[in-house]
Order: structure tokens, then C-alpha cells, then sequence
């Protein structure tokens, strides 16, 4: 039999849990006009004025790359945050710095301040066999160290997800 146990604890306590935050007026809201219709926006959203600073959150999985606290995430992310924090596997919390974001291929990089961390090593995509089979590490809707397997079914992909015209899209399906 098939036995995954062995890469999930090489892989998770590299895996970290990486939340943003950042505040934008309400102005920015999409649904501030929903169907022009005040009594509807008020009733399901509320009624902040115009000028008060709403919070946003977001949250994603991360991989350190590097002892010392470097770590690759999503930019989507961590995109326009005031604020960066990392929680490890092990449930330790850190504040982070944005080091550099690509966004036309959705990656940046984050600091943590600690040295000495667990790390896995980037790896050529253009390995991957149809077929082959792949572990899914990471931090969904928040959920700690959640682990998957499944099976490479295709590469290349493209969903055009990314806003941007320009944006690499090449992903691998599972």
C-alpha cells in the first residue's frame, strides 16, 4: 500500500499559515450600490459611513524557503497589507515583512525574524509526470496543516484568474 506519512512529516513543518490585513474605506466596498437600493445594503451590510476605514483579512499557506524566515506565499495575499503575520506548524506566531511580490505569477516573498526554521527546497515544475503522484500541503479557510494526495492529471493549464493580461499561467492539475 501507497503510504504518504513519511512526506507529510518532512513536508508540514515547513508549511506555514500566513494572514494580512489591511484597512480600506468603505468607498472601495463592491457592494456599497448593490441594486441602488439603501434599505437592501443597510440591512444585509450594514451602514458605515463613507469615509470609515473598513478592516480586510486574508489568509494563505506559505513554504520557507530559507532558515533564516525567508518564505514564498501568494501575492494575492498579501497584496495591499498593512499588516503580515505567520503562524508555524507548531504554532508559534511572528510579524512579517514583505520582502518582493510578482504579481503576473501570483508569488511574493515574506520575512519572519527567526533563524534556524525547517525548510523545503524549490523544485523544477517541469518534472512533474502526468500520473505521478503529489502531495497538497498548506493552510486552507484557515484550517491548520491540512494534507491531500492525488495524482498529476495534467499541466499547463491556463484559467486566466490572474486580472492581469500579462500573467503567467502554467498550472499544474490535480
Amino acid at each position: 500500500p501507497i503510504d504518504f506519512t513519511y512526506a507529510a512529516a518532512k513536508t508540514t513543518p515547513a508549511v506555514v499559515h500566513s494572514k494580512a490585513r489591511a484597512q480600506y474605506t468603505n468607498s472601495n466596498n463592491p457592494y456599497q450600490n448593490l441594486f441602488d437600493d439603501d434599505f437592501f445594503y443597510r440591512r444585509f451590510f450594514g451602514n458605515p459611513s463613507p469615509s470609515q476605514n473598513v478592516p480586510r483579512e486574508s489568509s494563505g499557506s506559505g513554504v520557507i524557503i530559507a532558515s533564516d524566515g525567508l518564505i514564498v506565499t501568494n501575492n494575492h495575499v498579501v497584496e495591499g497589507a498593512d499588516e503580515l503575520e505567520v503562524t508555524l506548524n507548531d504554532n508559534r506566531s511572528y510579524p512579517a515583512e514583505l520582502v518582493g511580490t510578482d504579481p503576473s505569477t501570483d508569488l511574493a516573498i515574506i520575512r519572519i525574524r527567526e533563524n534556524g526554521l525547517p525548510t523545503l527546497a524549490l523544485a523544477n515544475s517541469d518534472n512533474a509526470q502526468v500520473g505521478e503522484w503529489v502531495l497538497a500541503v498548506g493552510n486552507p479557510f484557515n484550517l491548520a496543516s491540512t494534507v491531500t494526495a492525488g495524482i498529476v492529471s495534467a499541466k499547463g493549464r491556463n484559467l486566466s484568474i490572474l486580472d492581469d493580461r500579462s500573467a503567467i499561467e502554467s498550472f499544474i492539475q490535480t
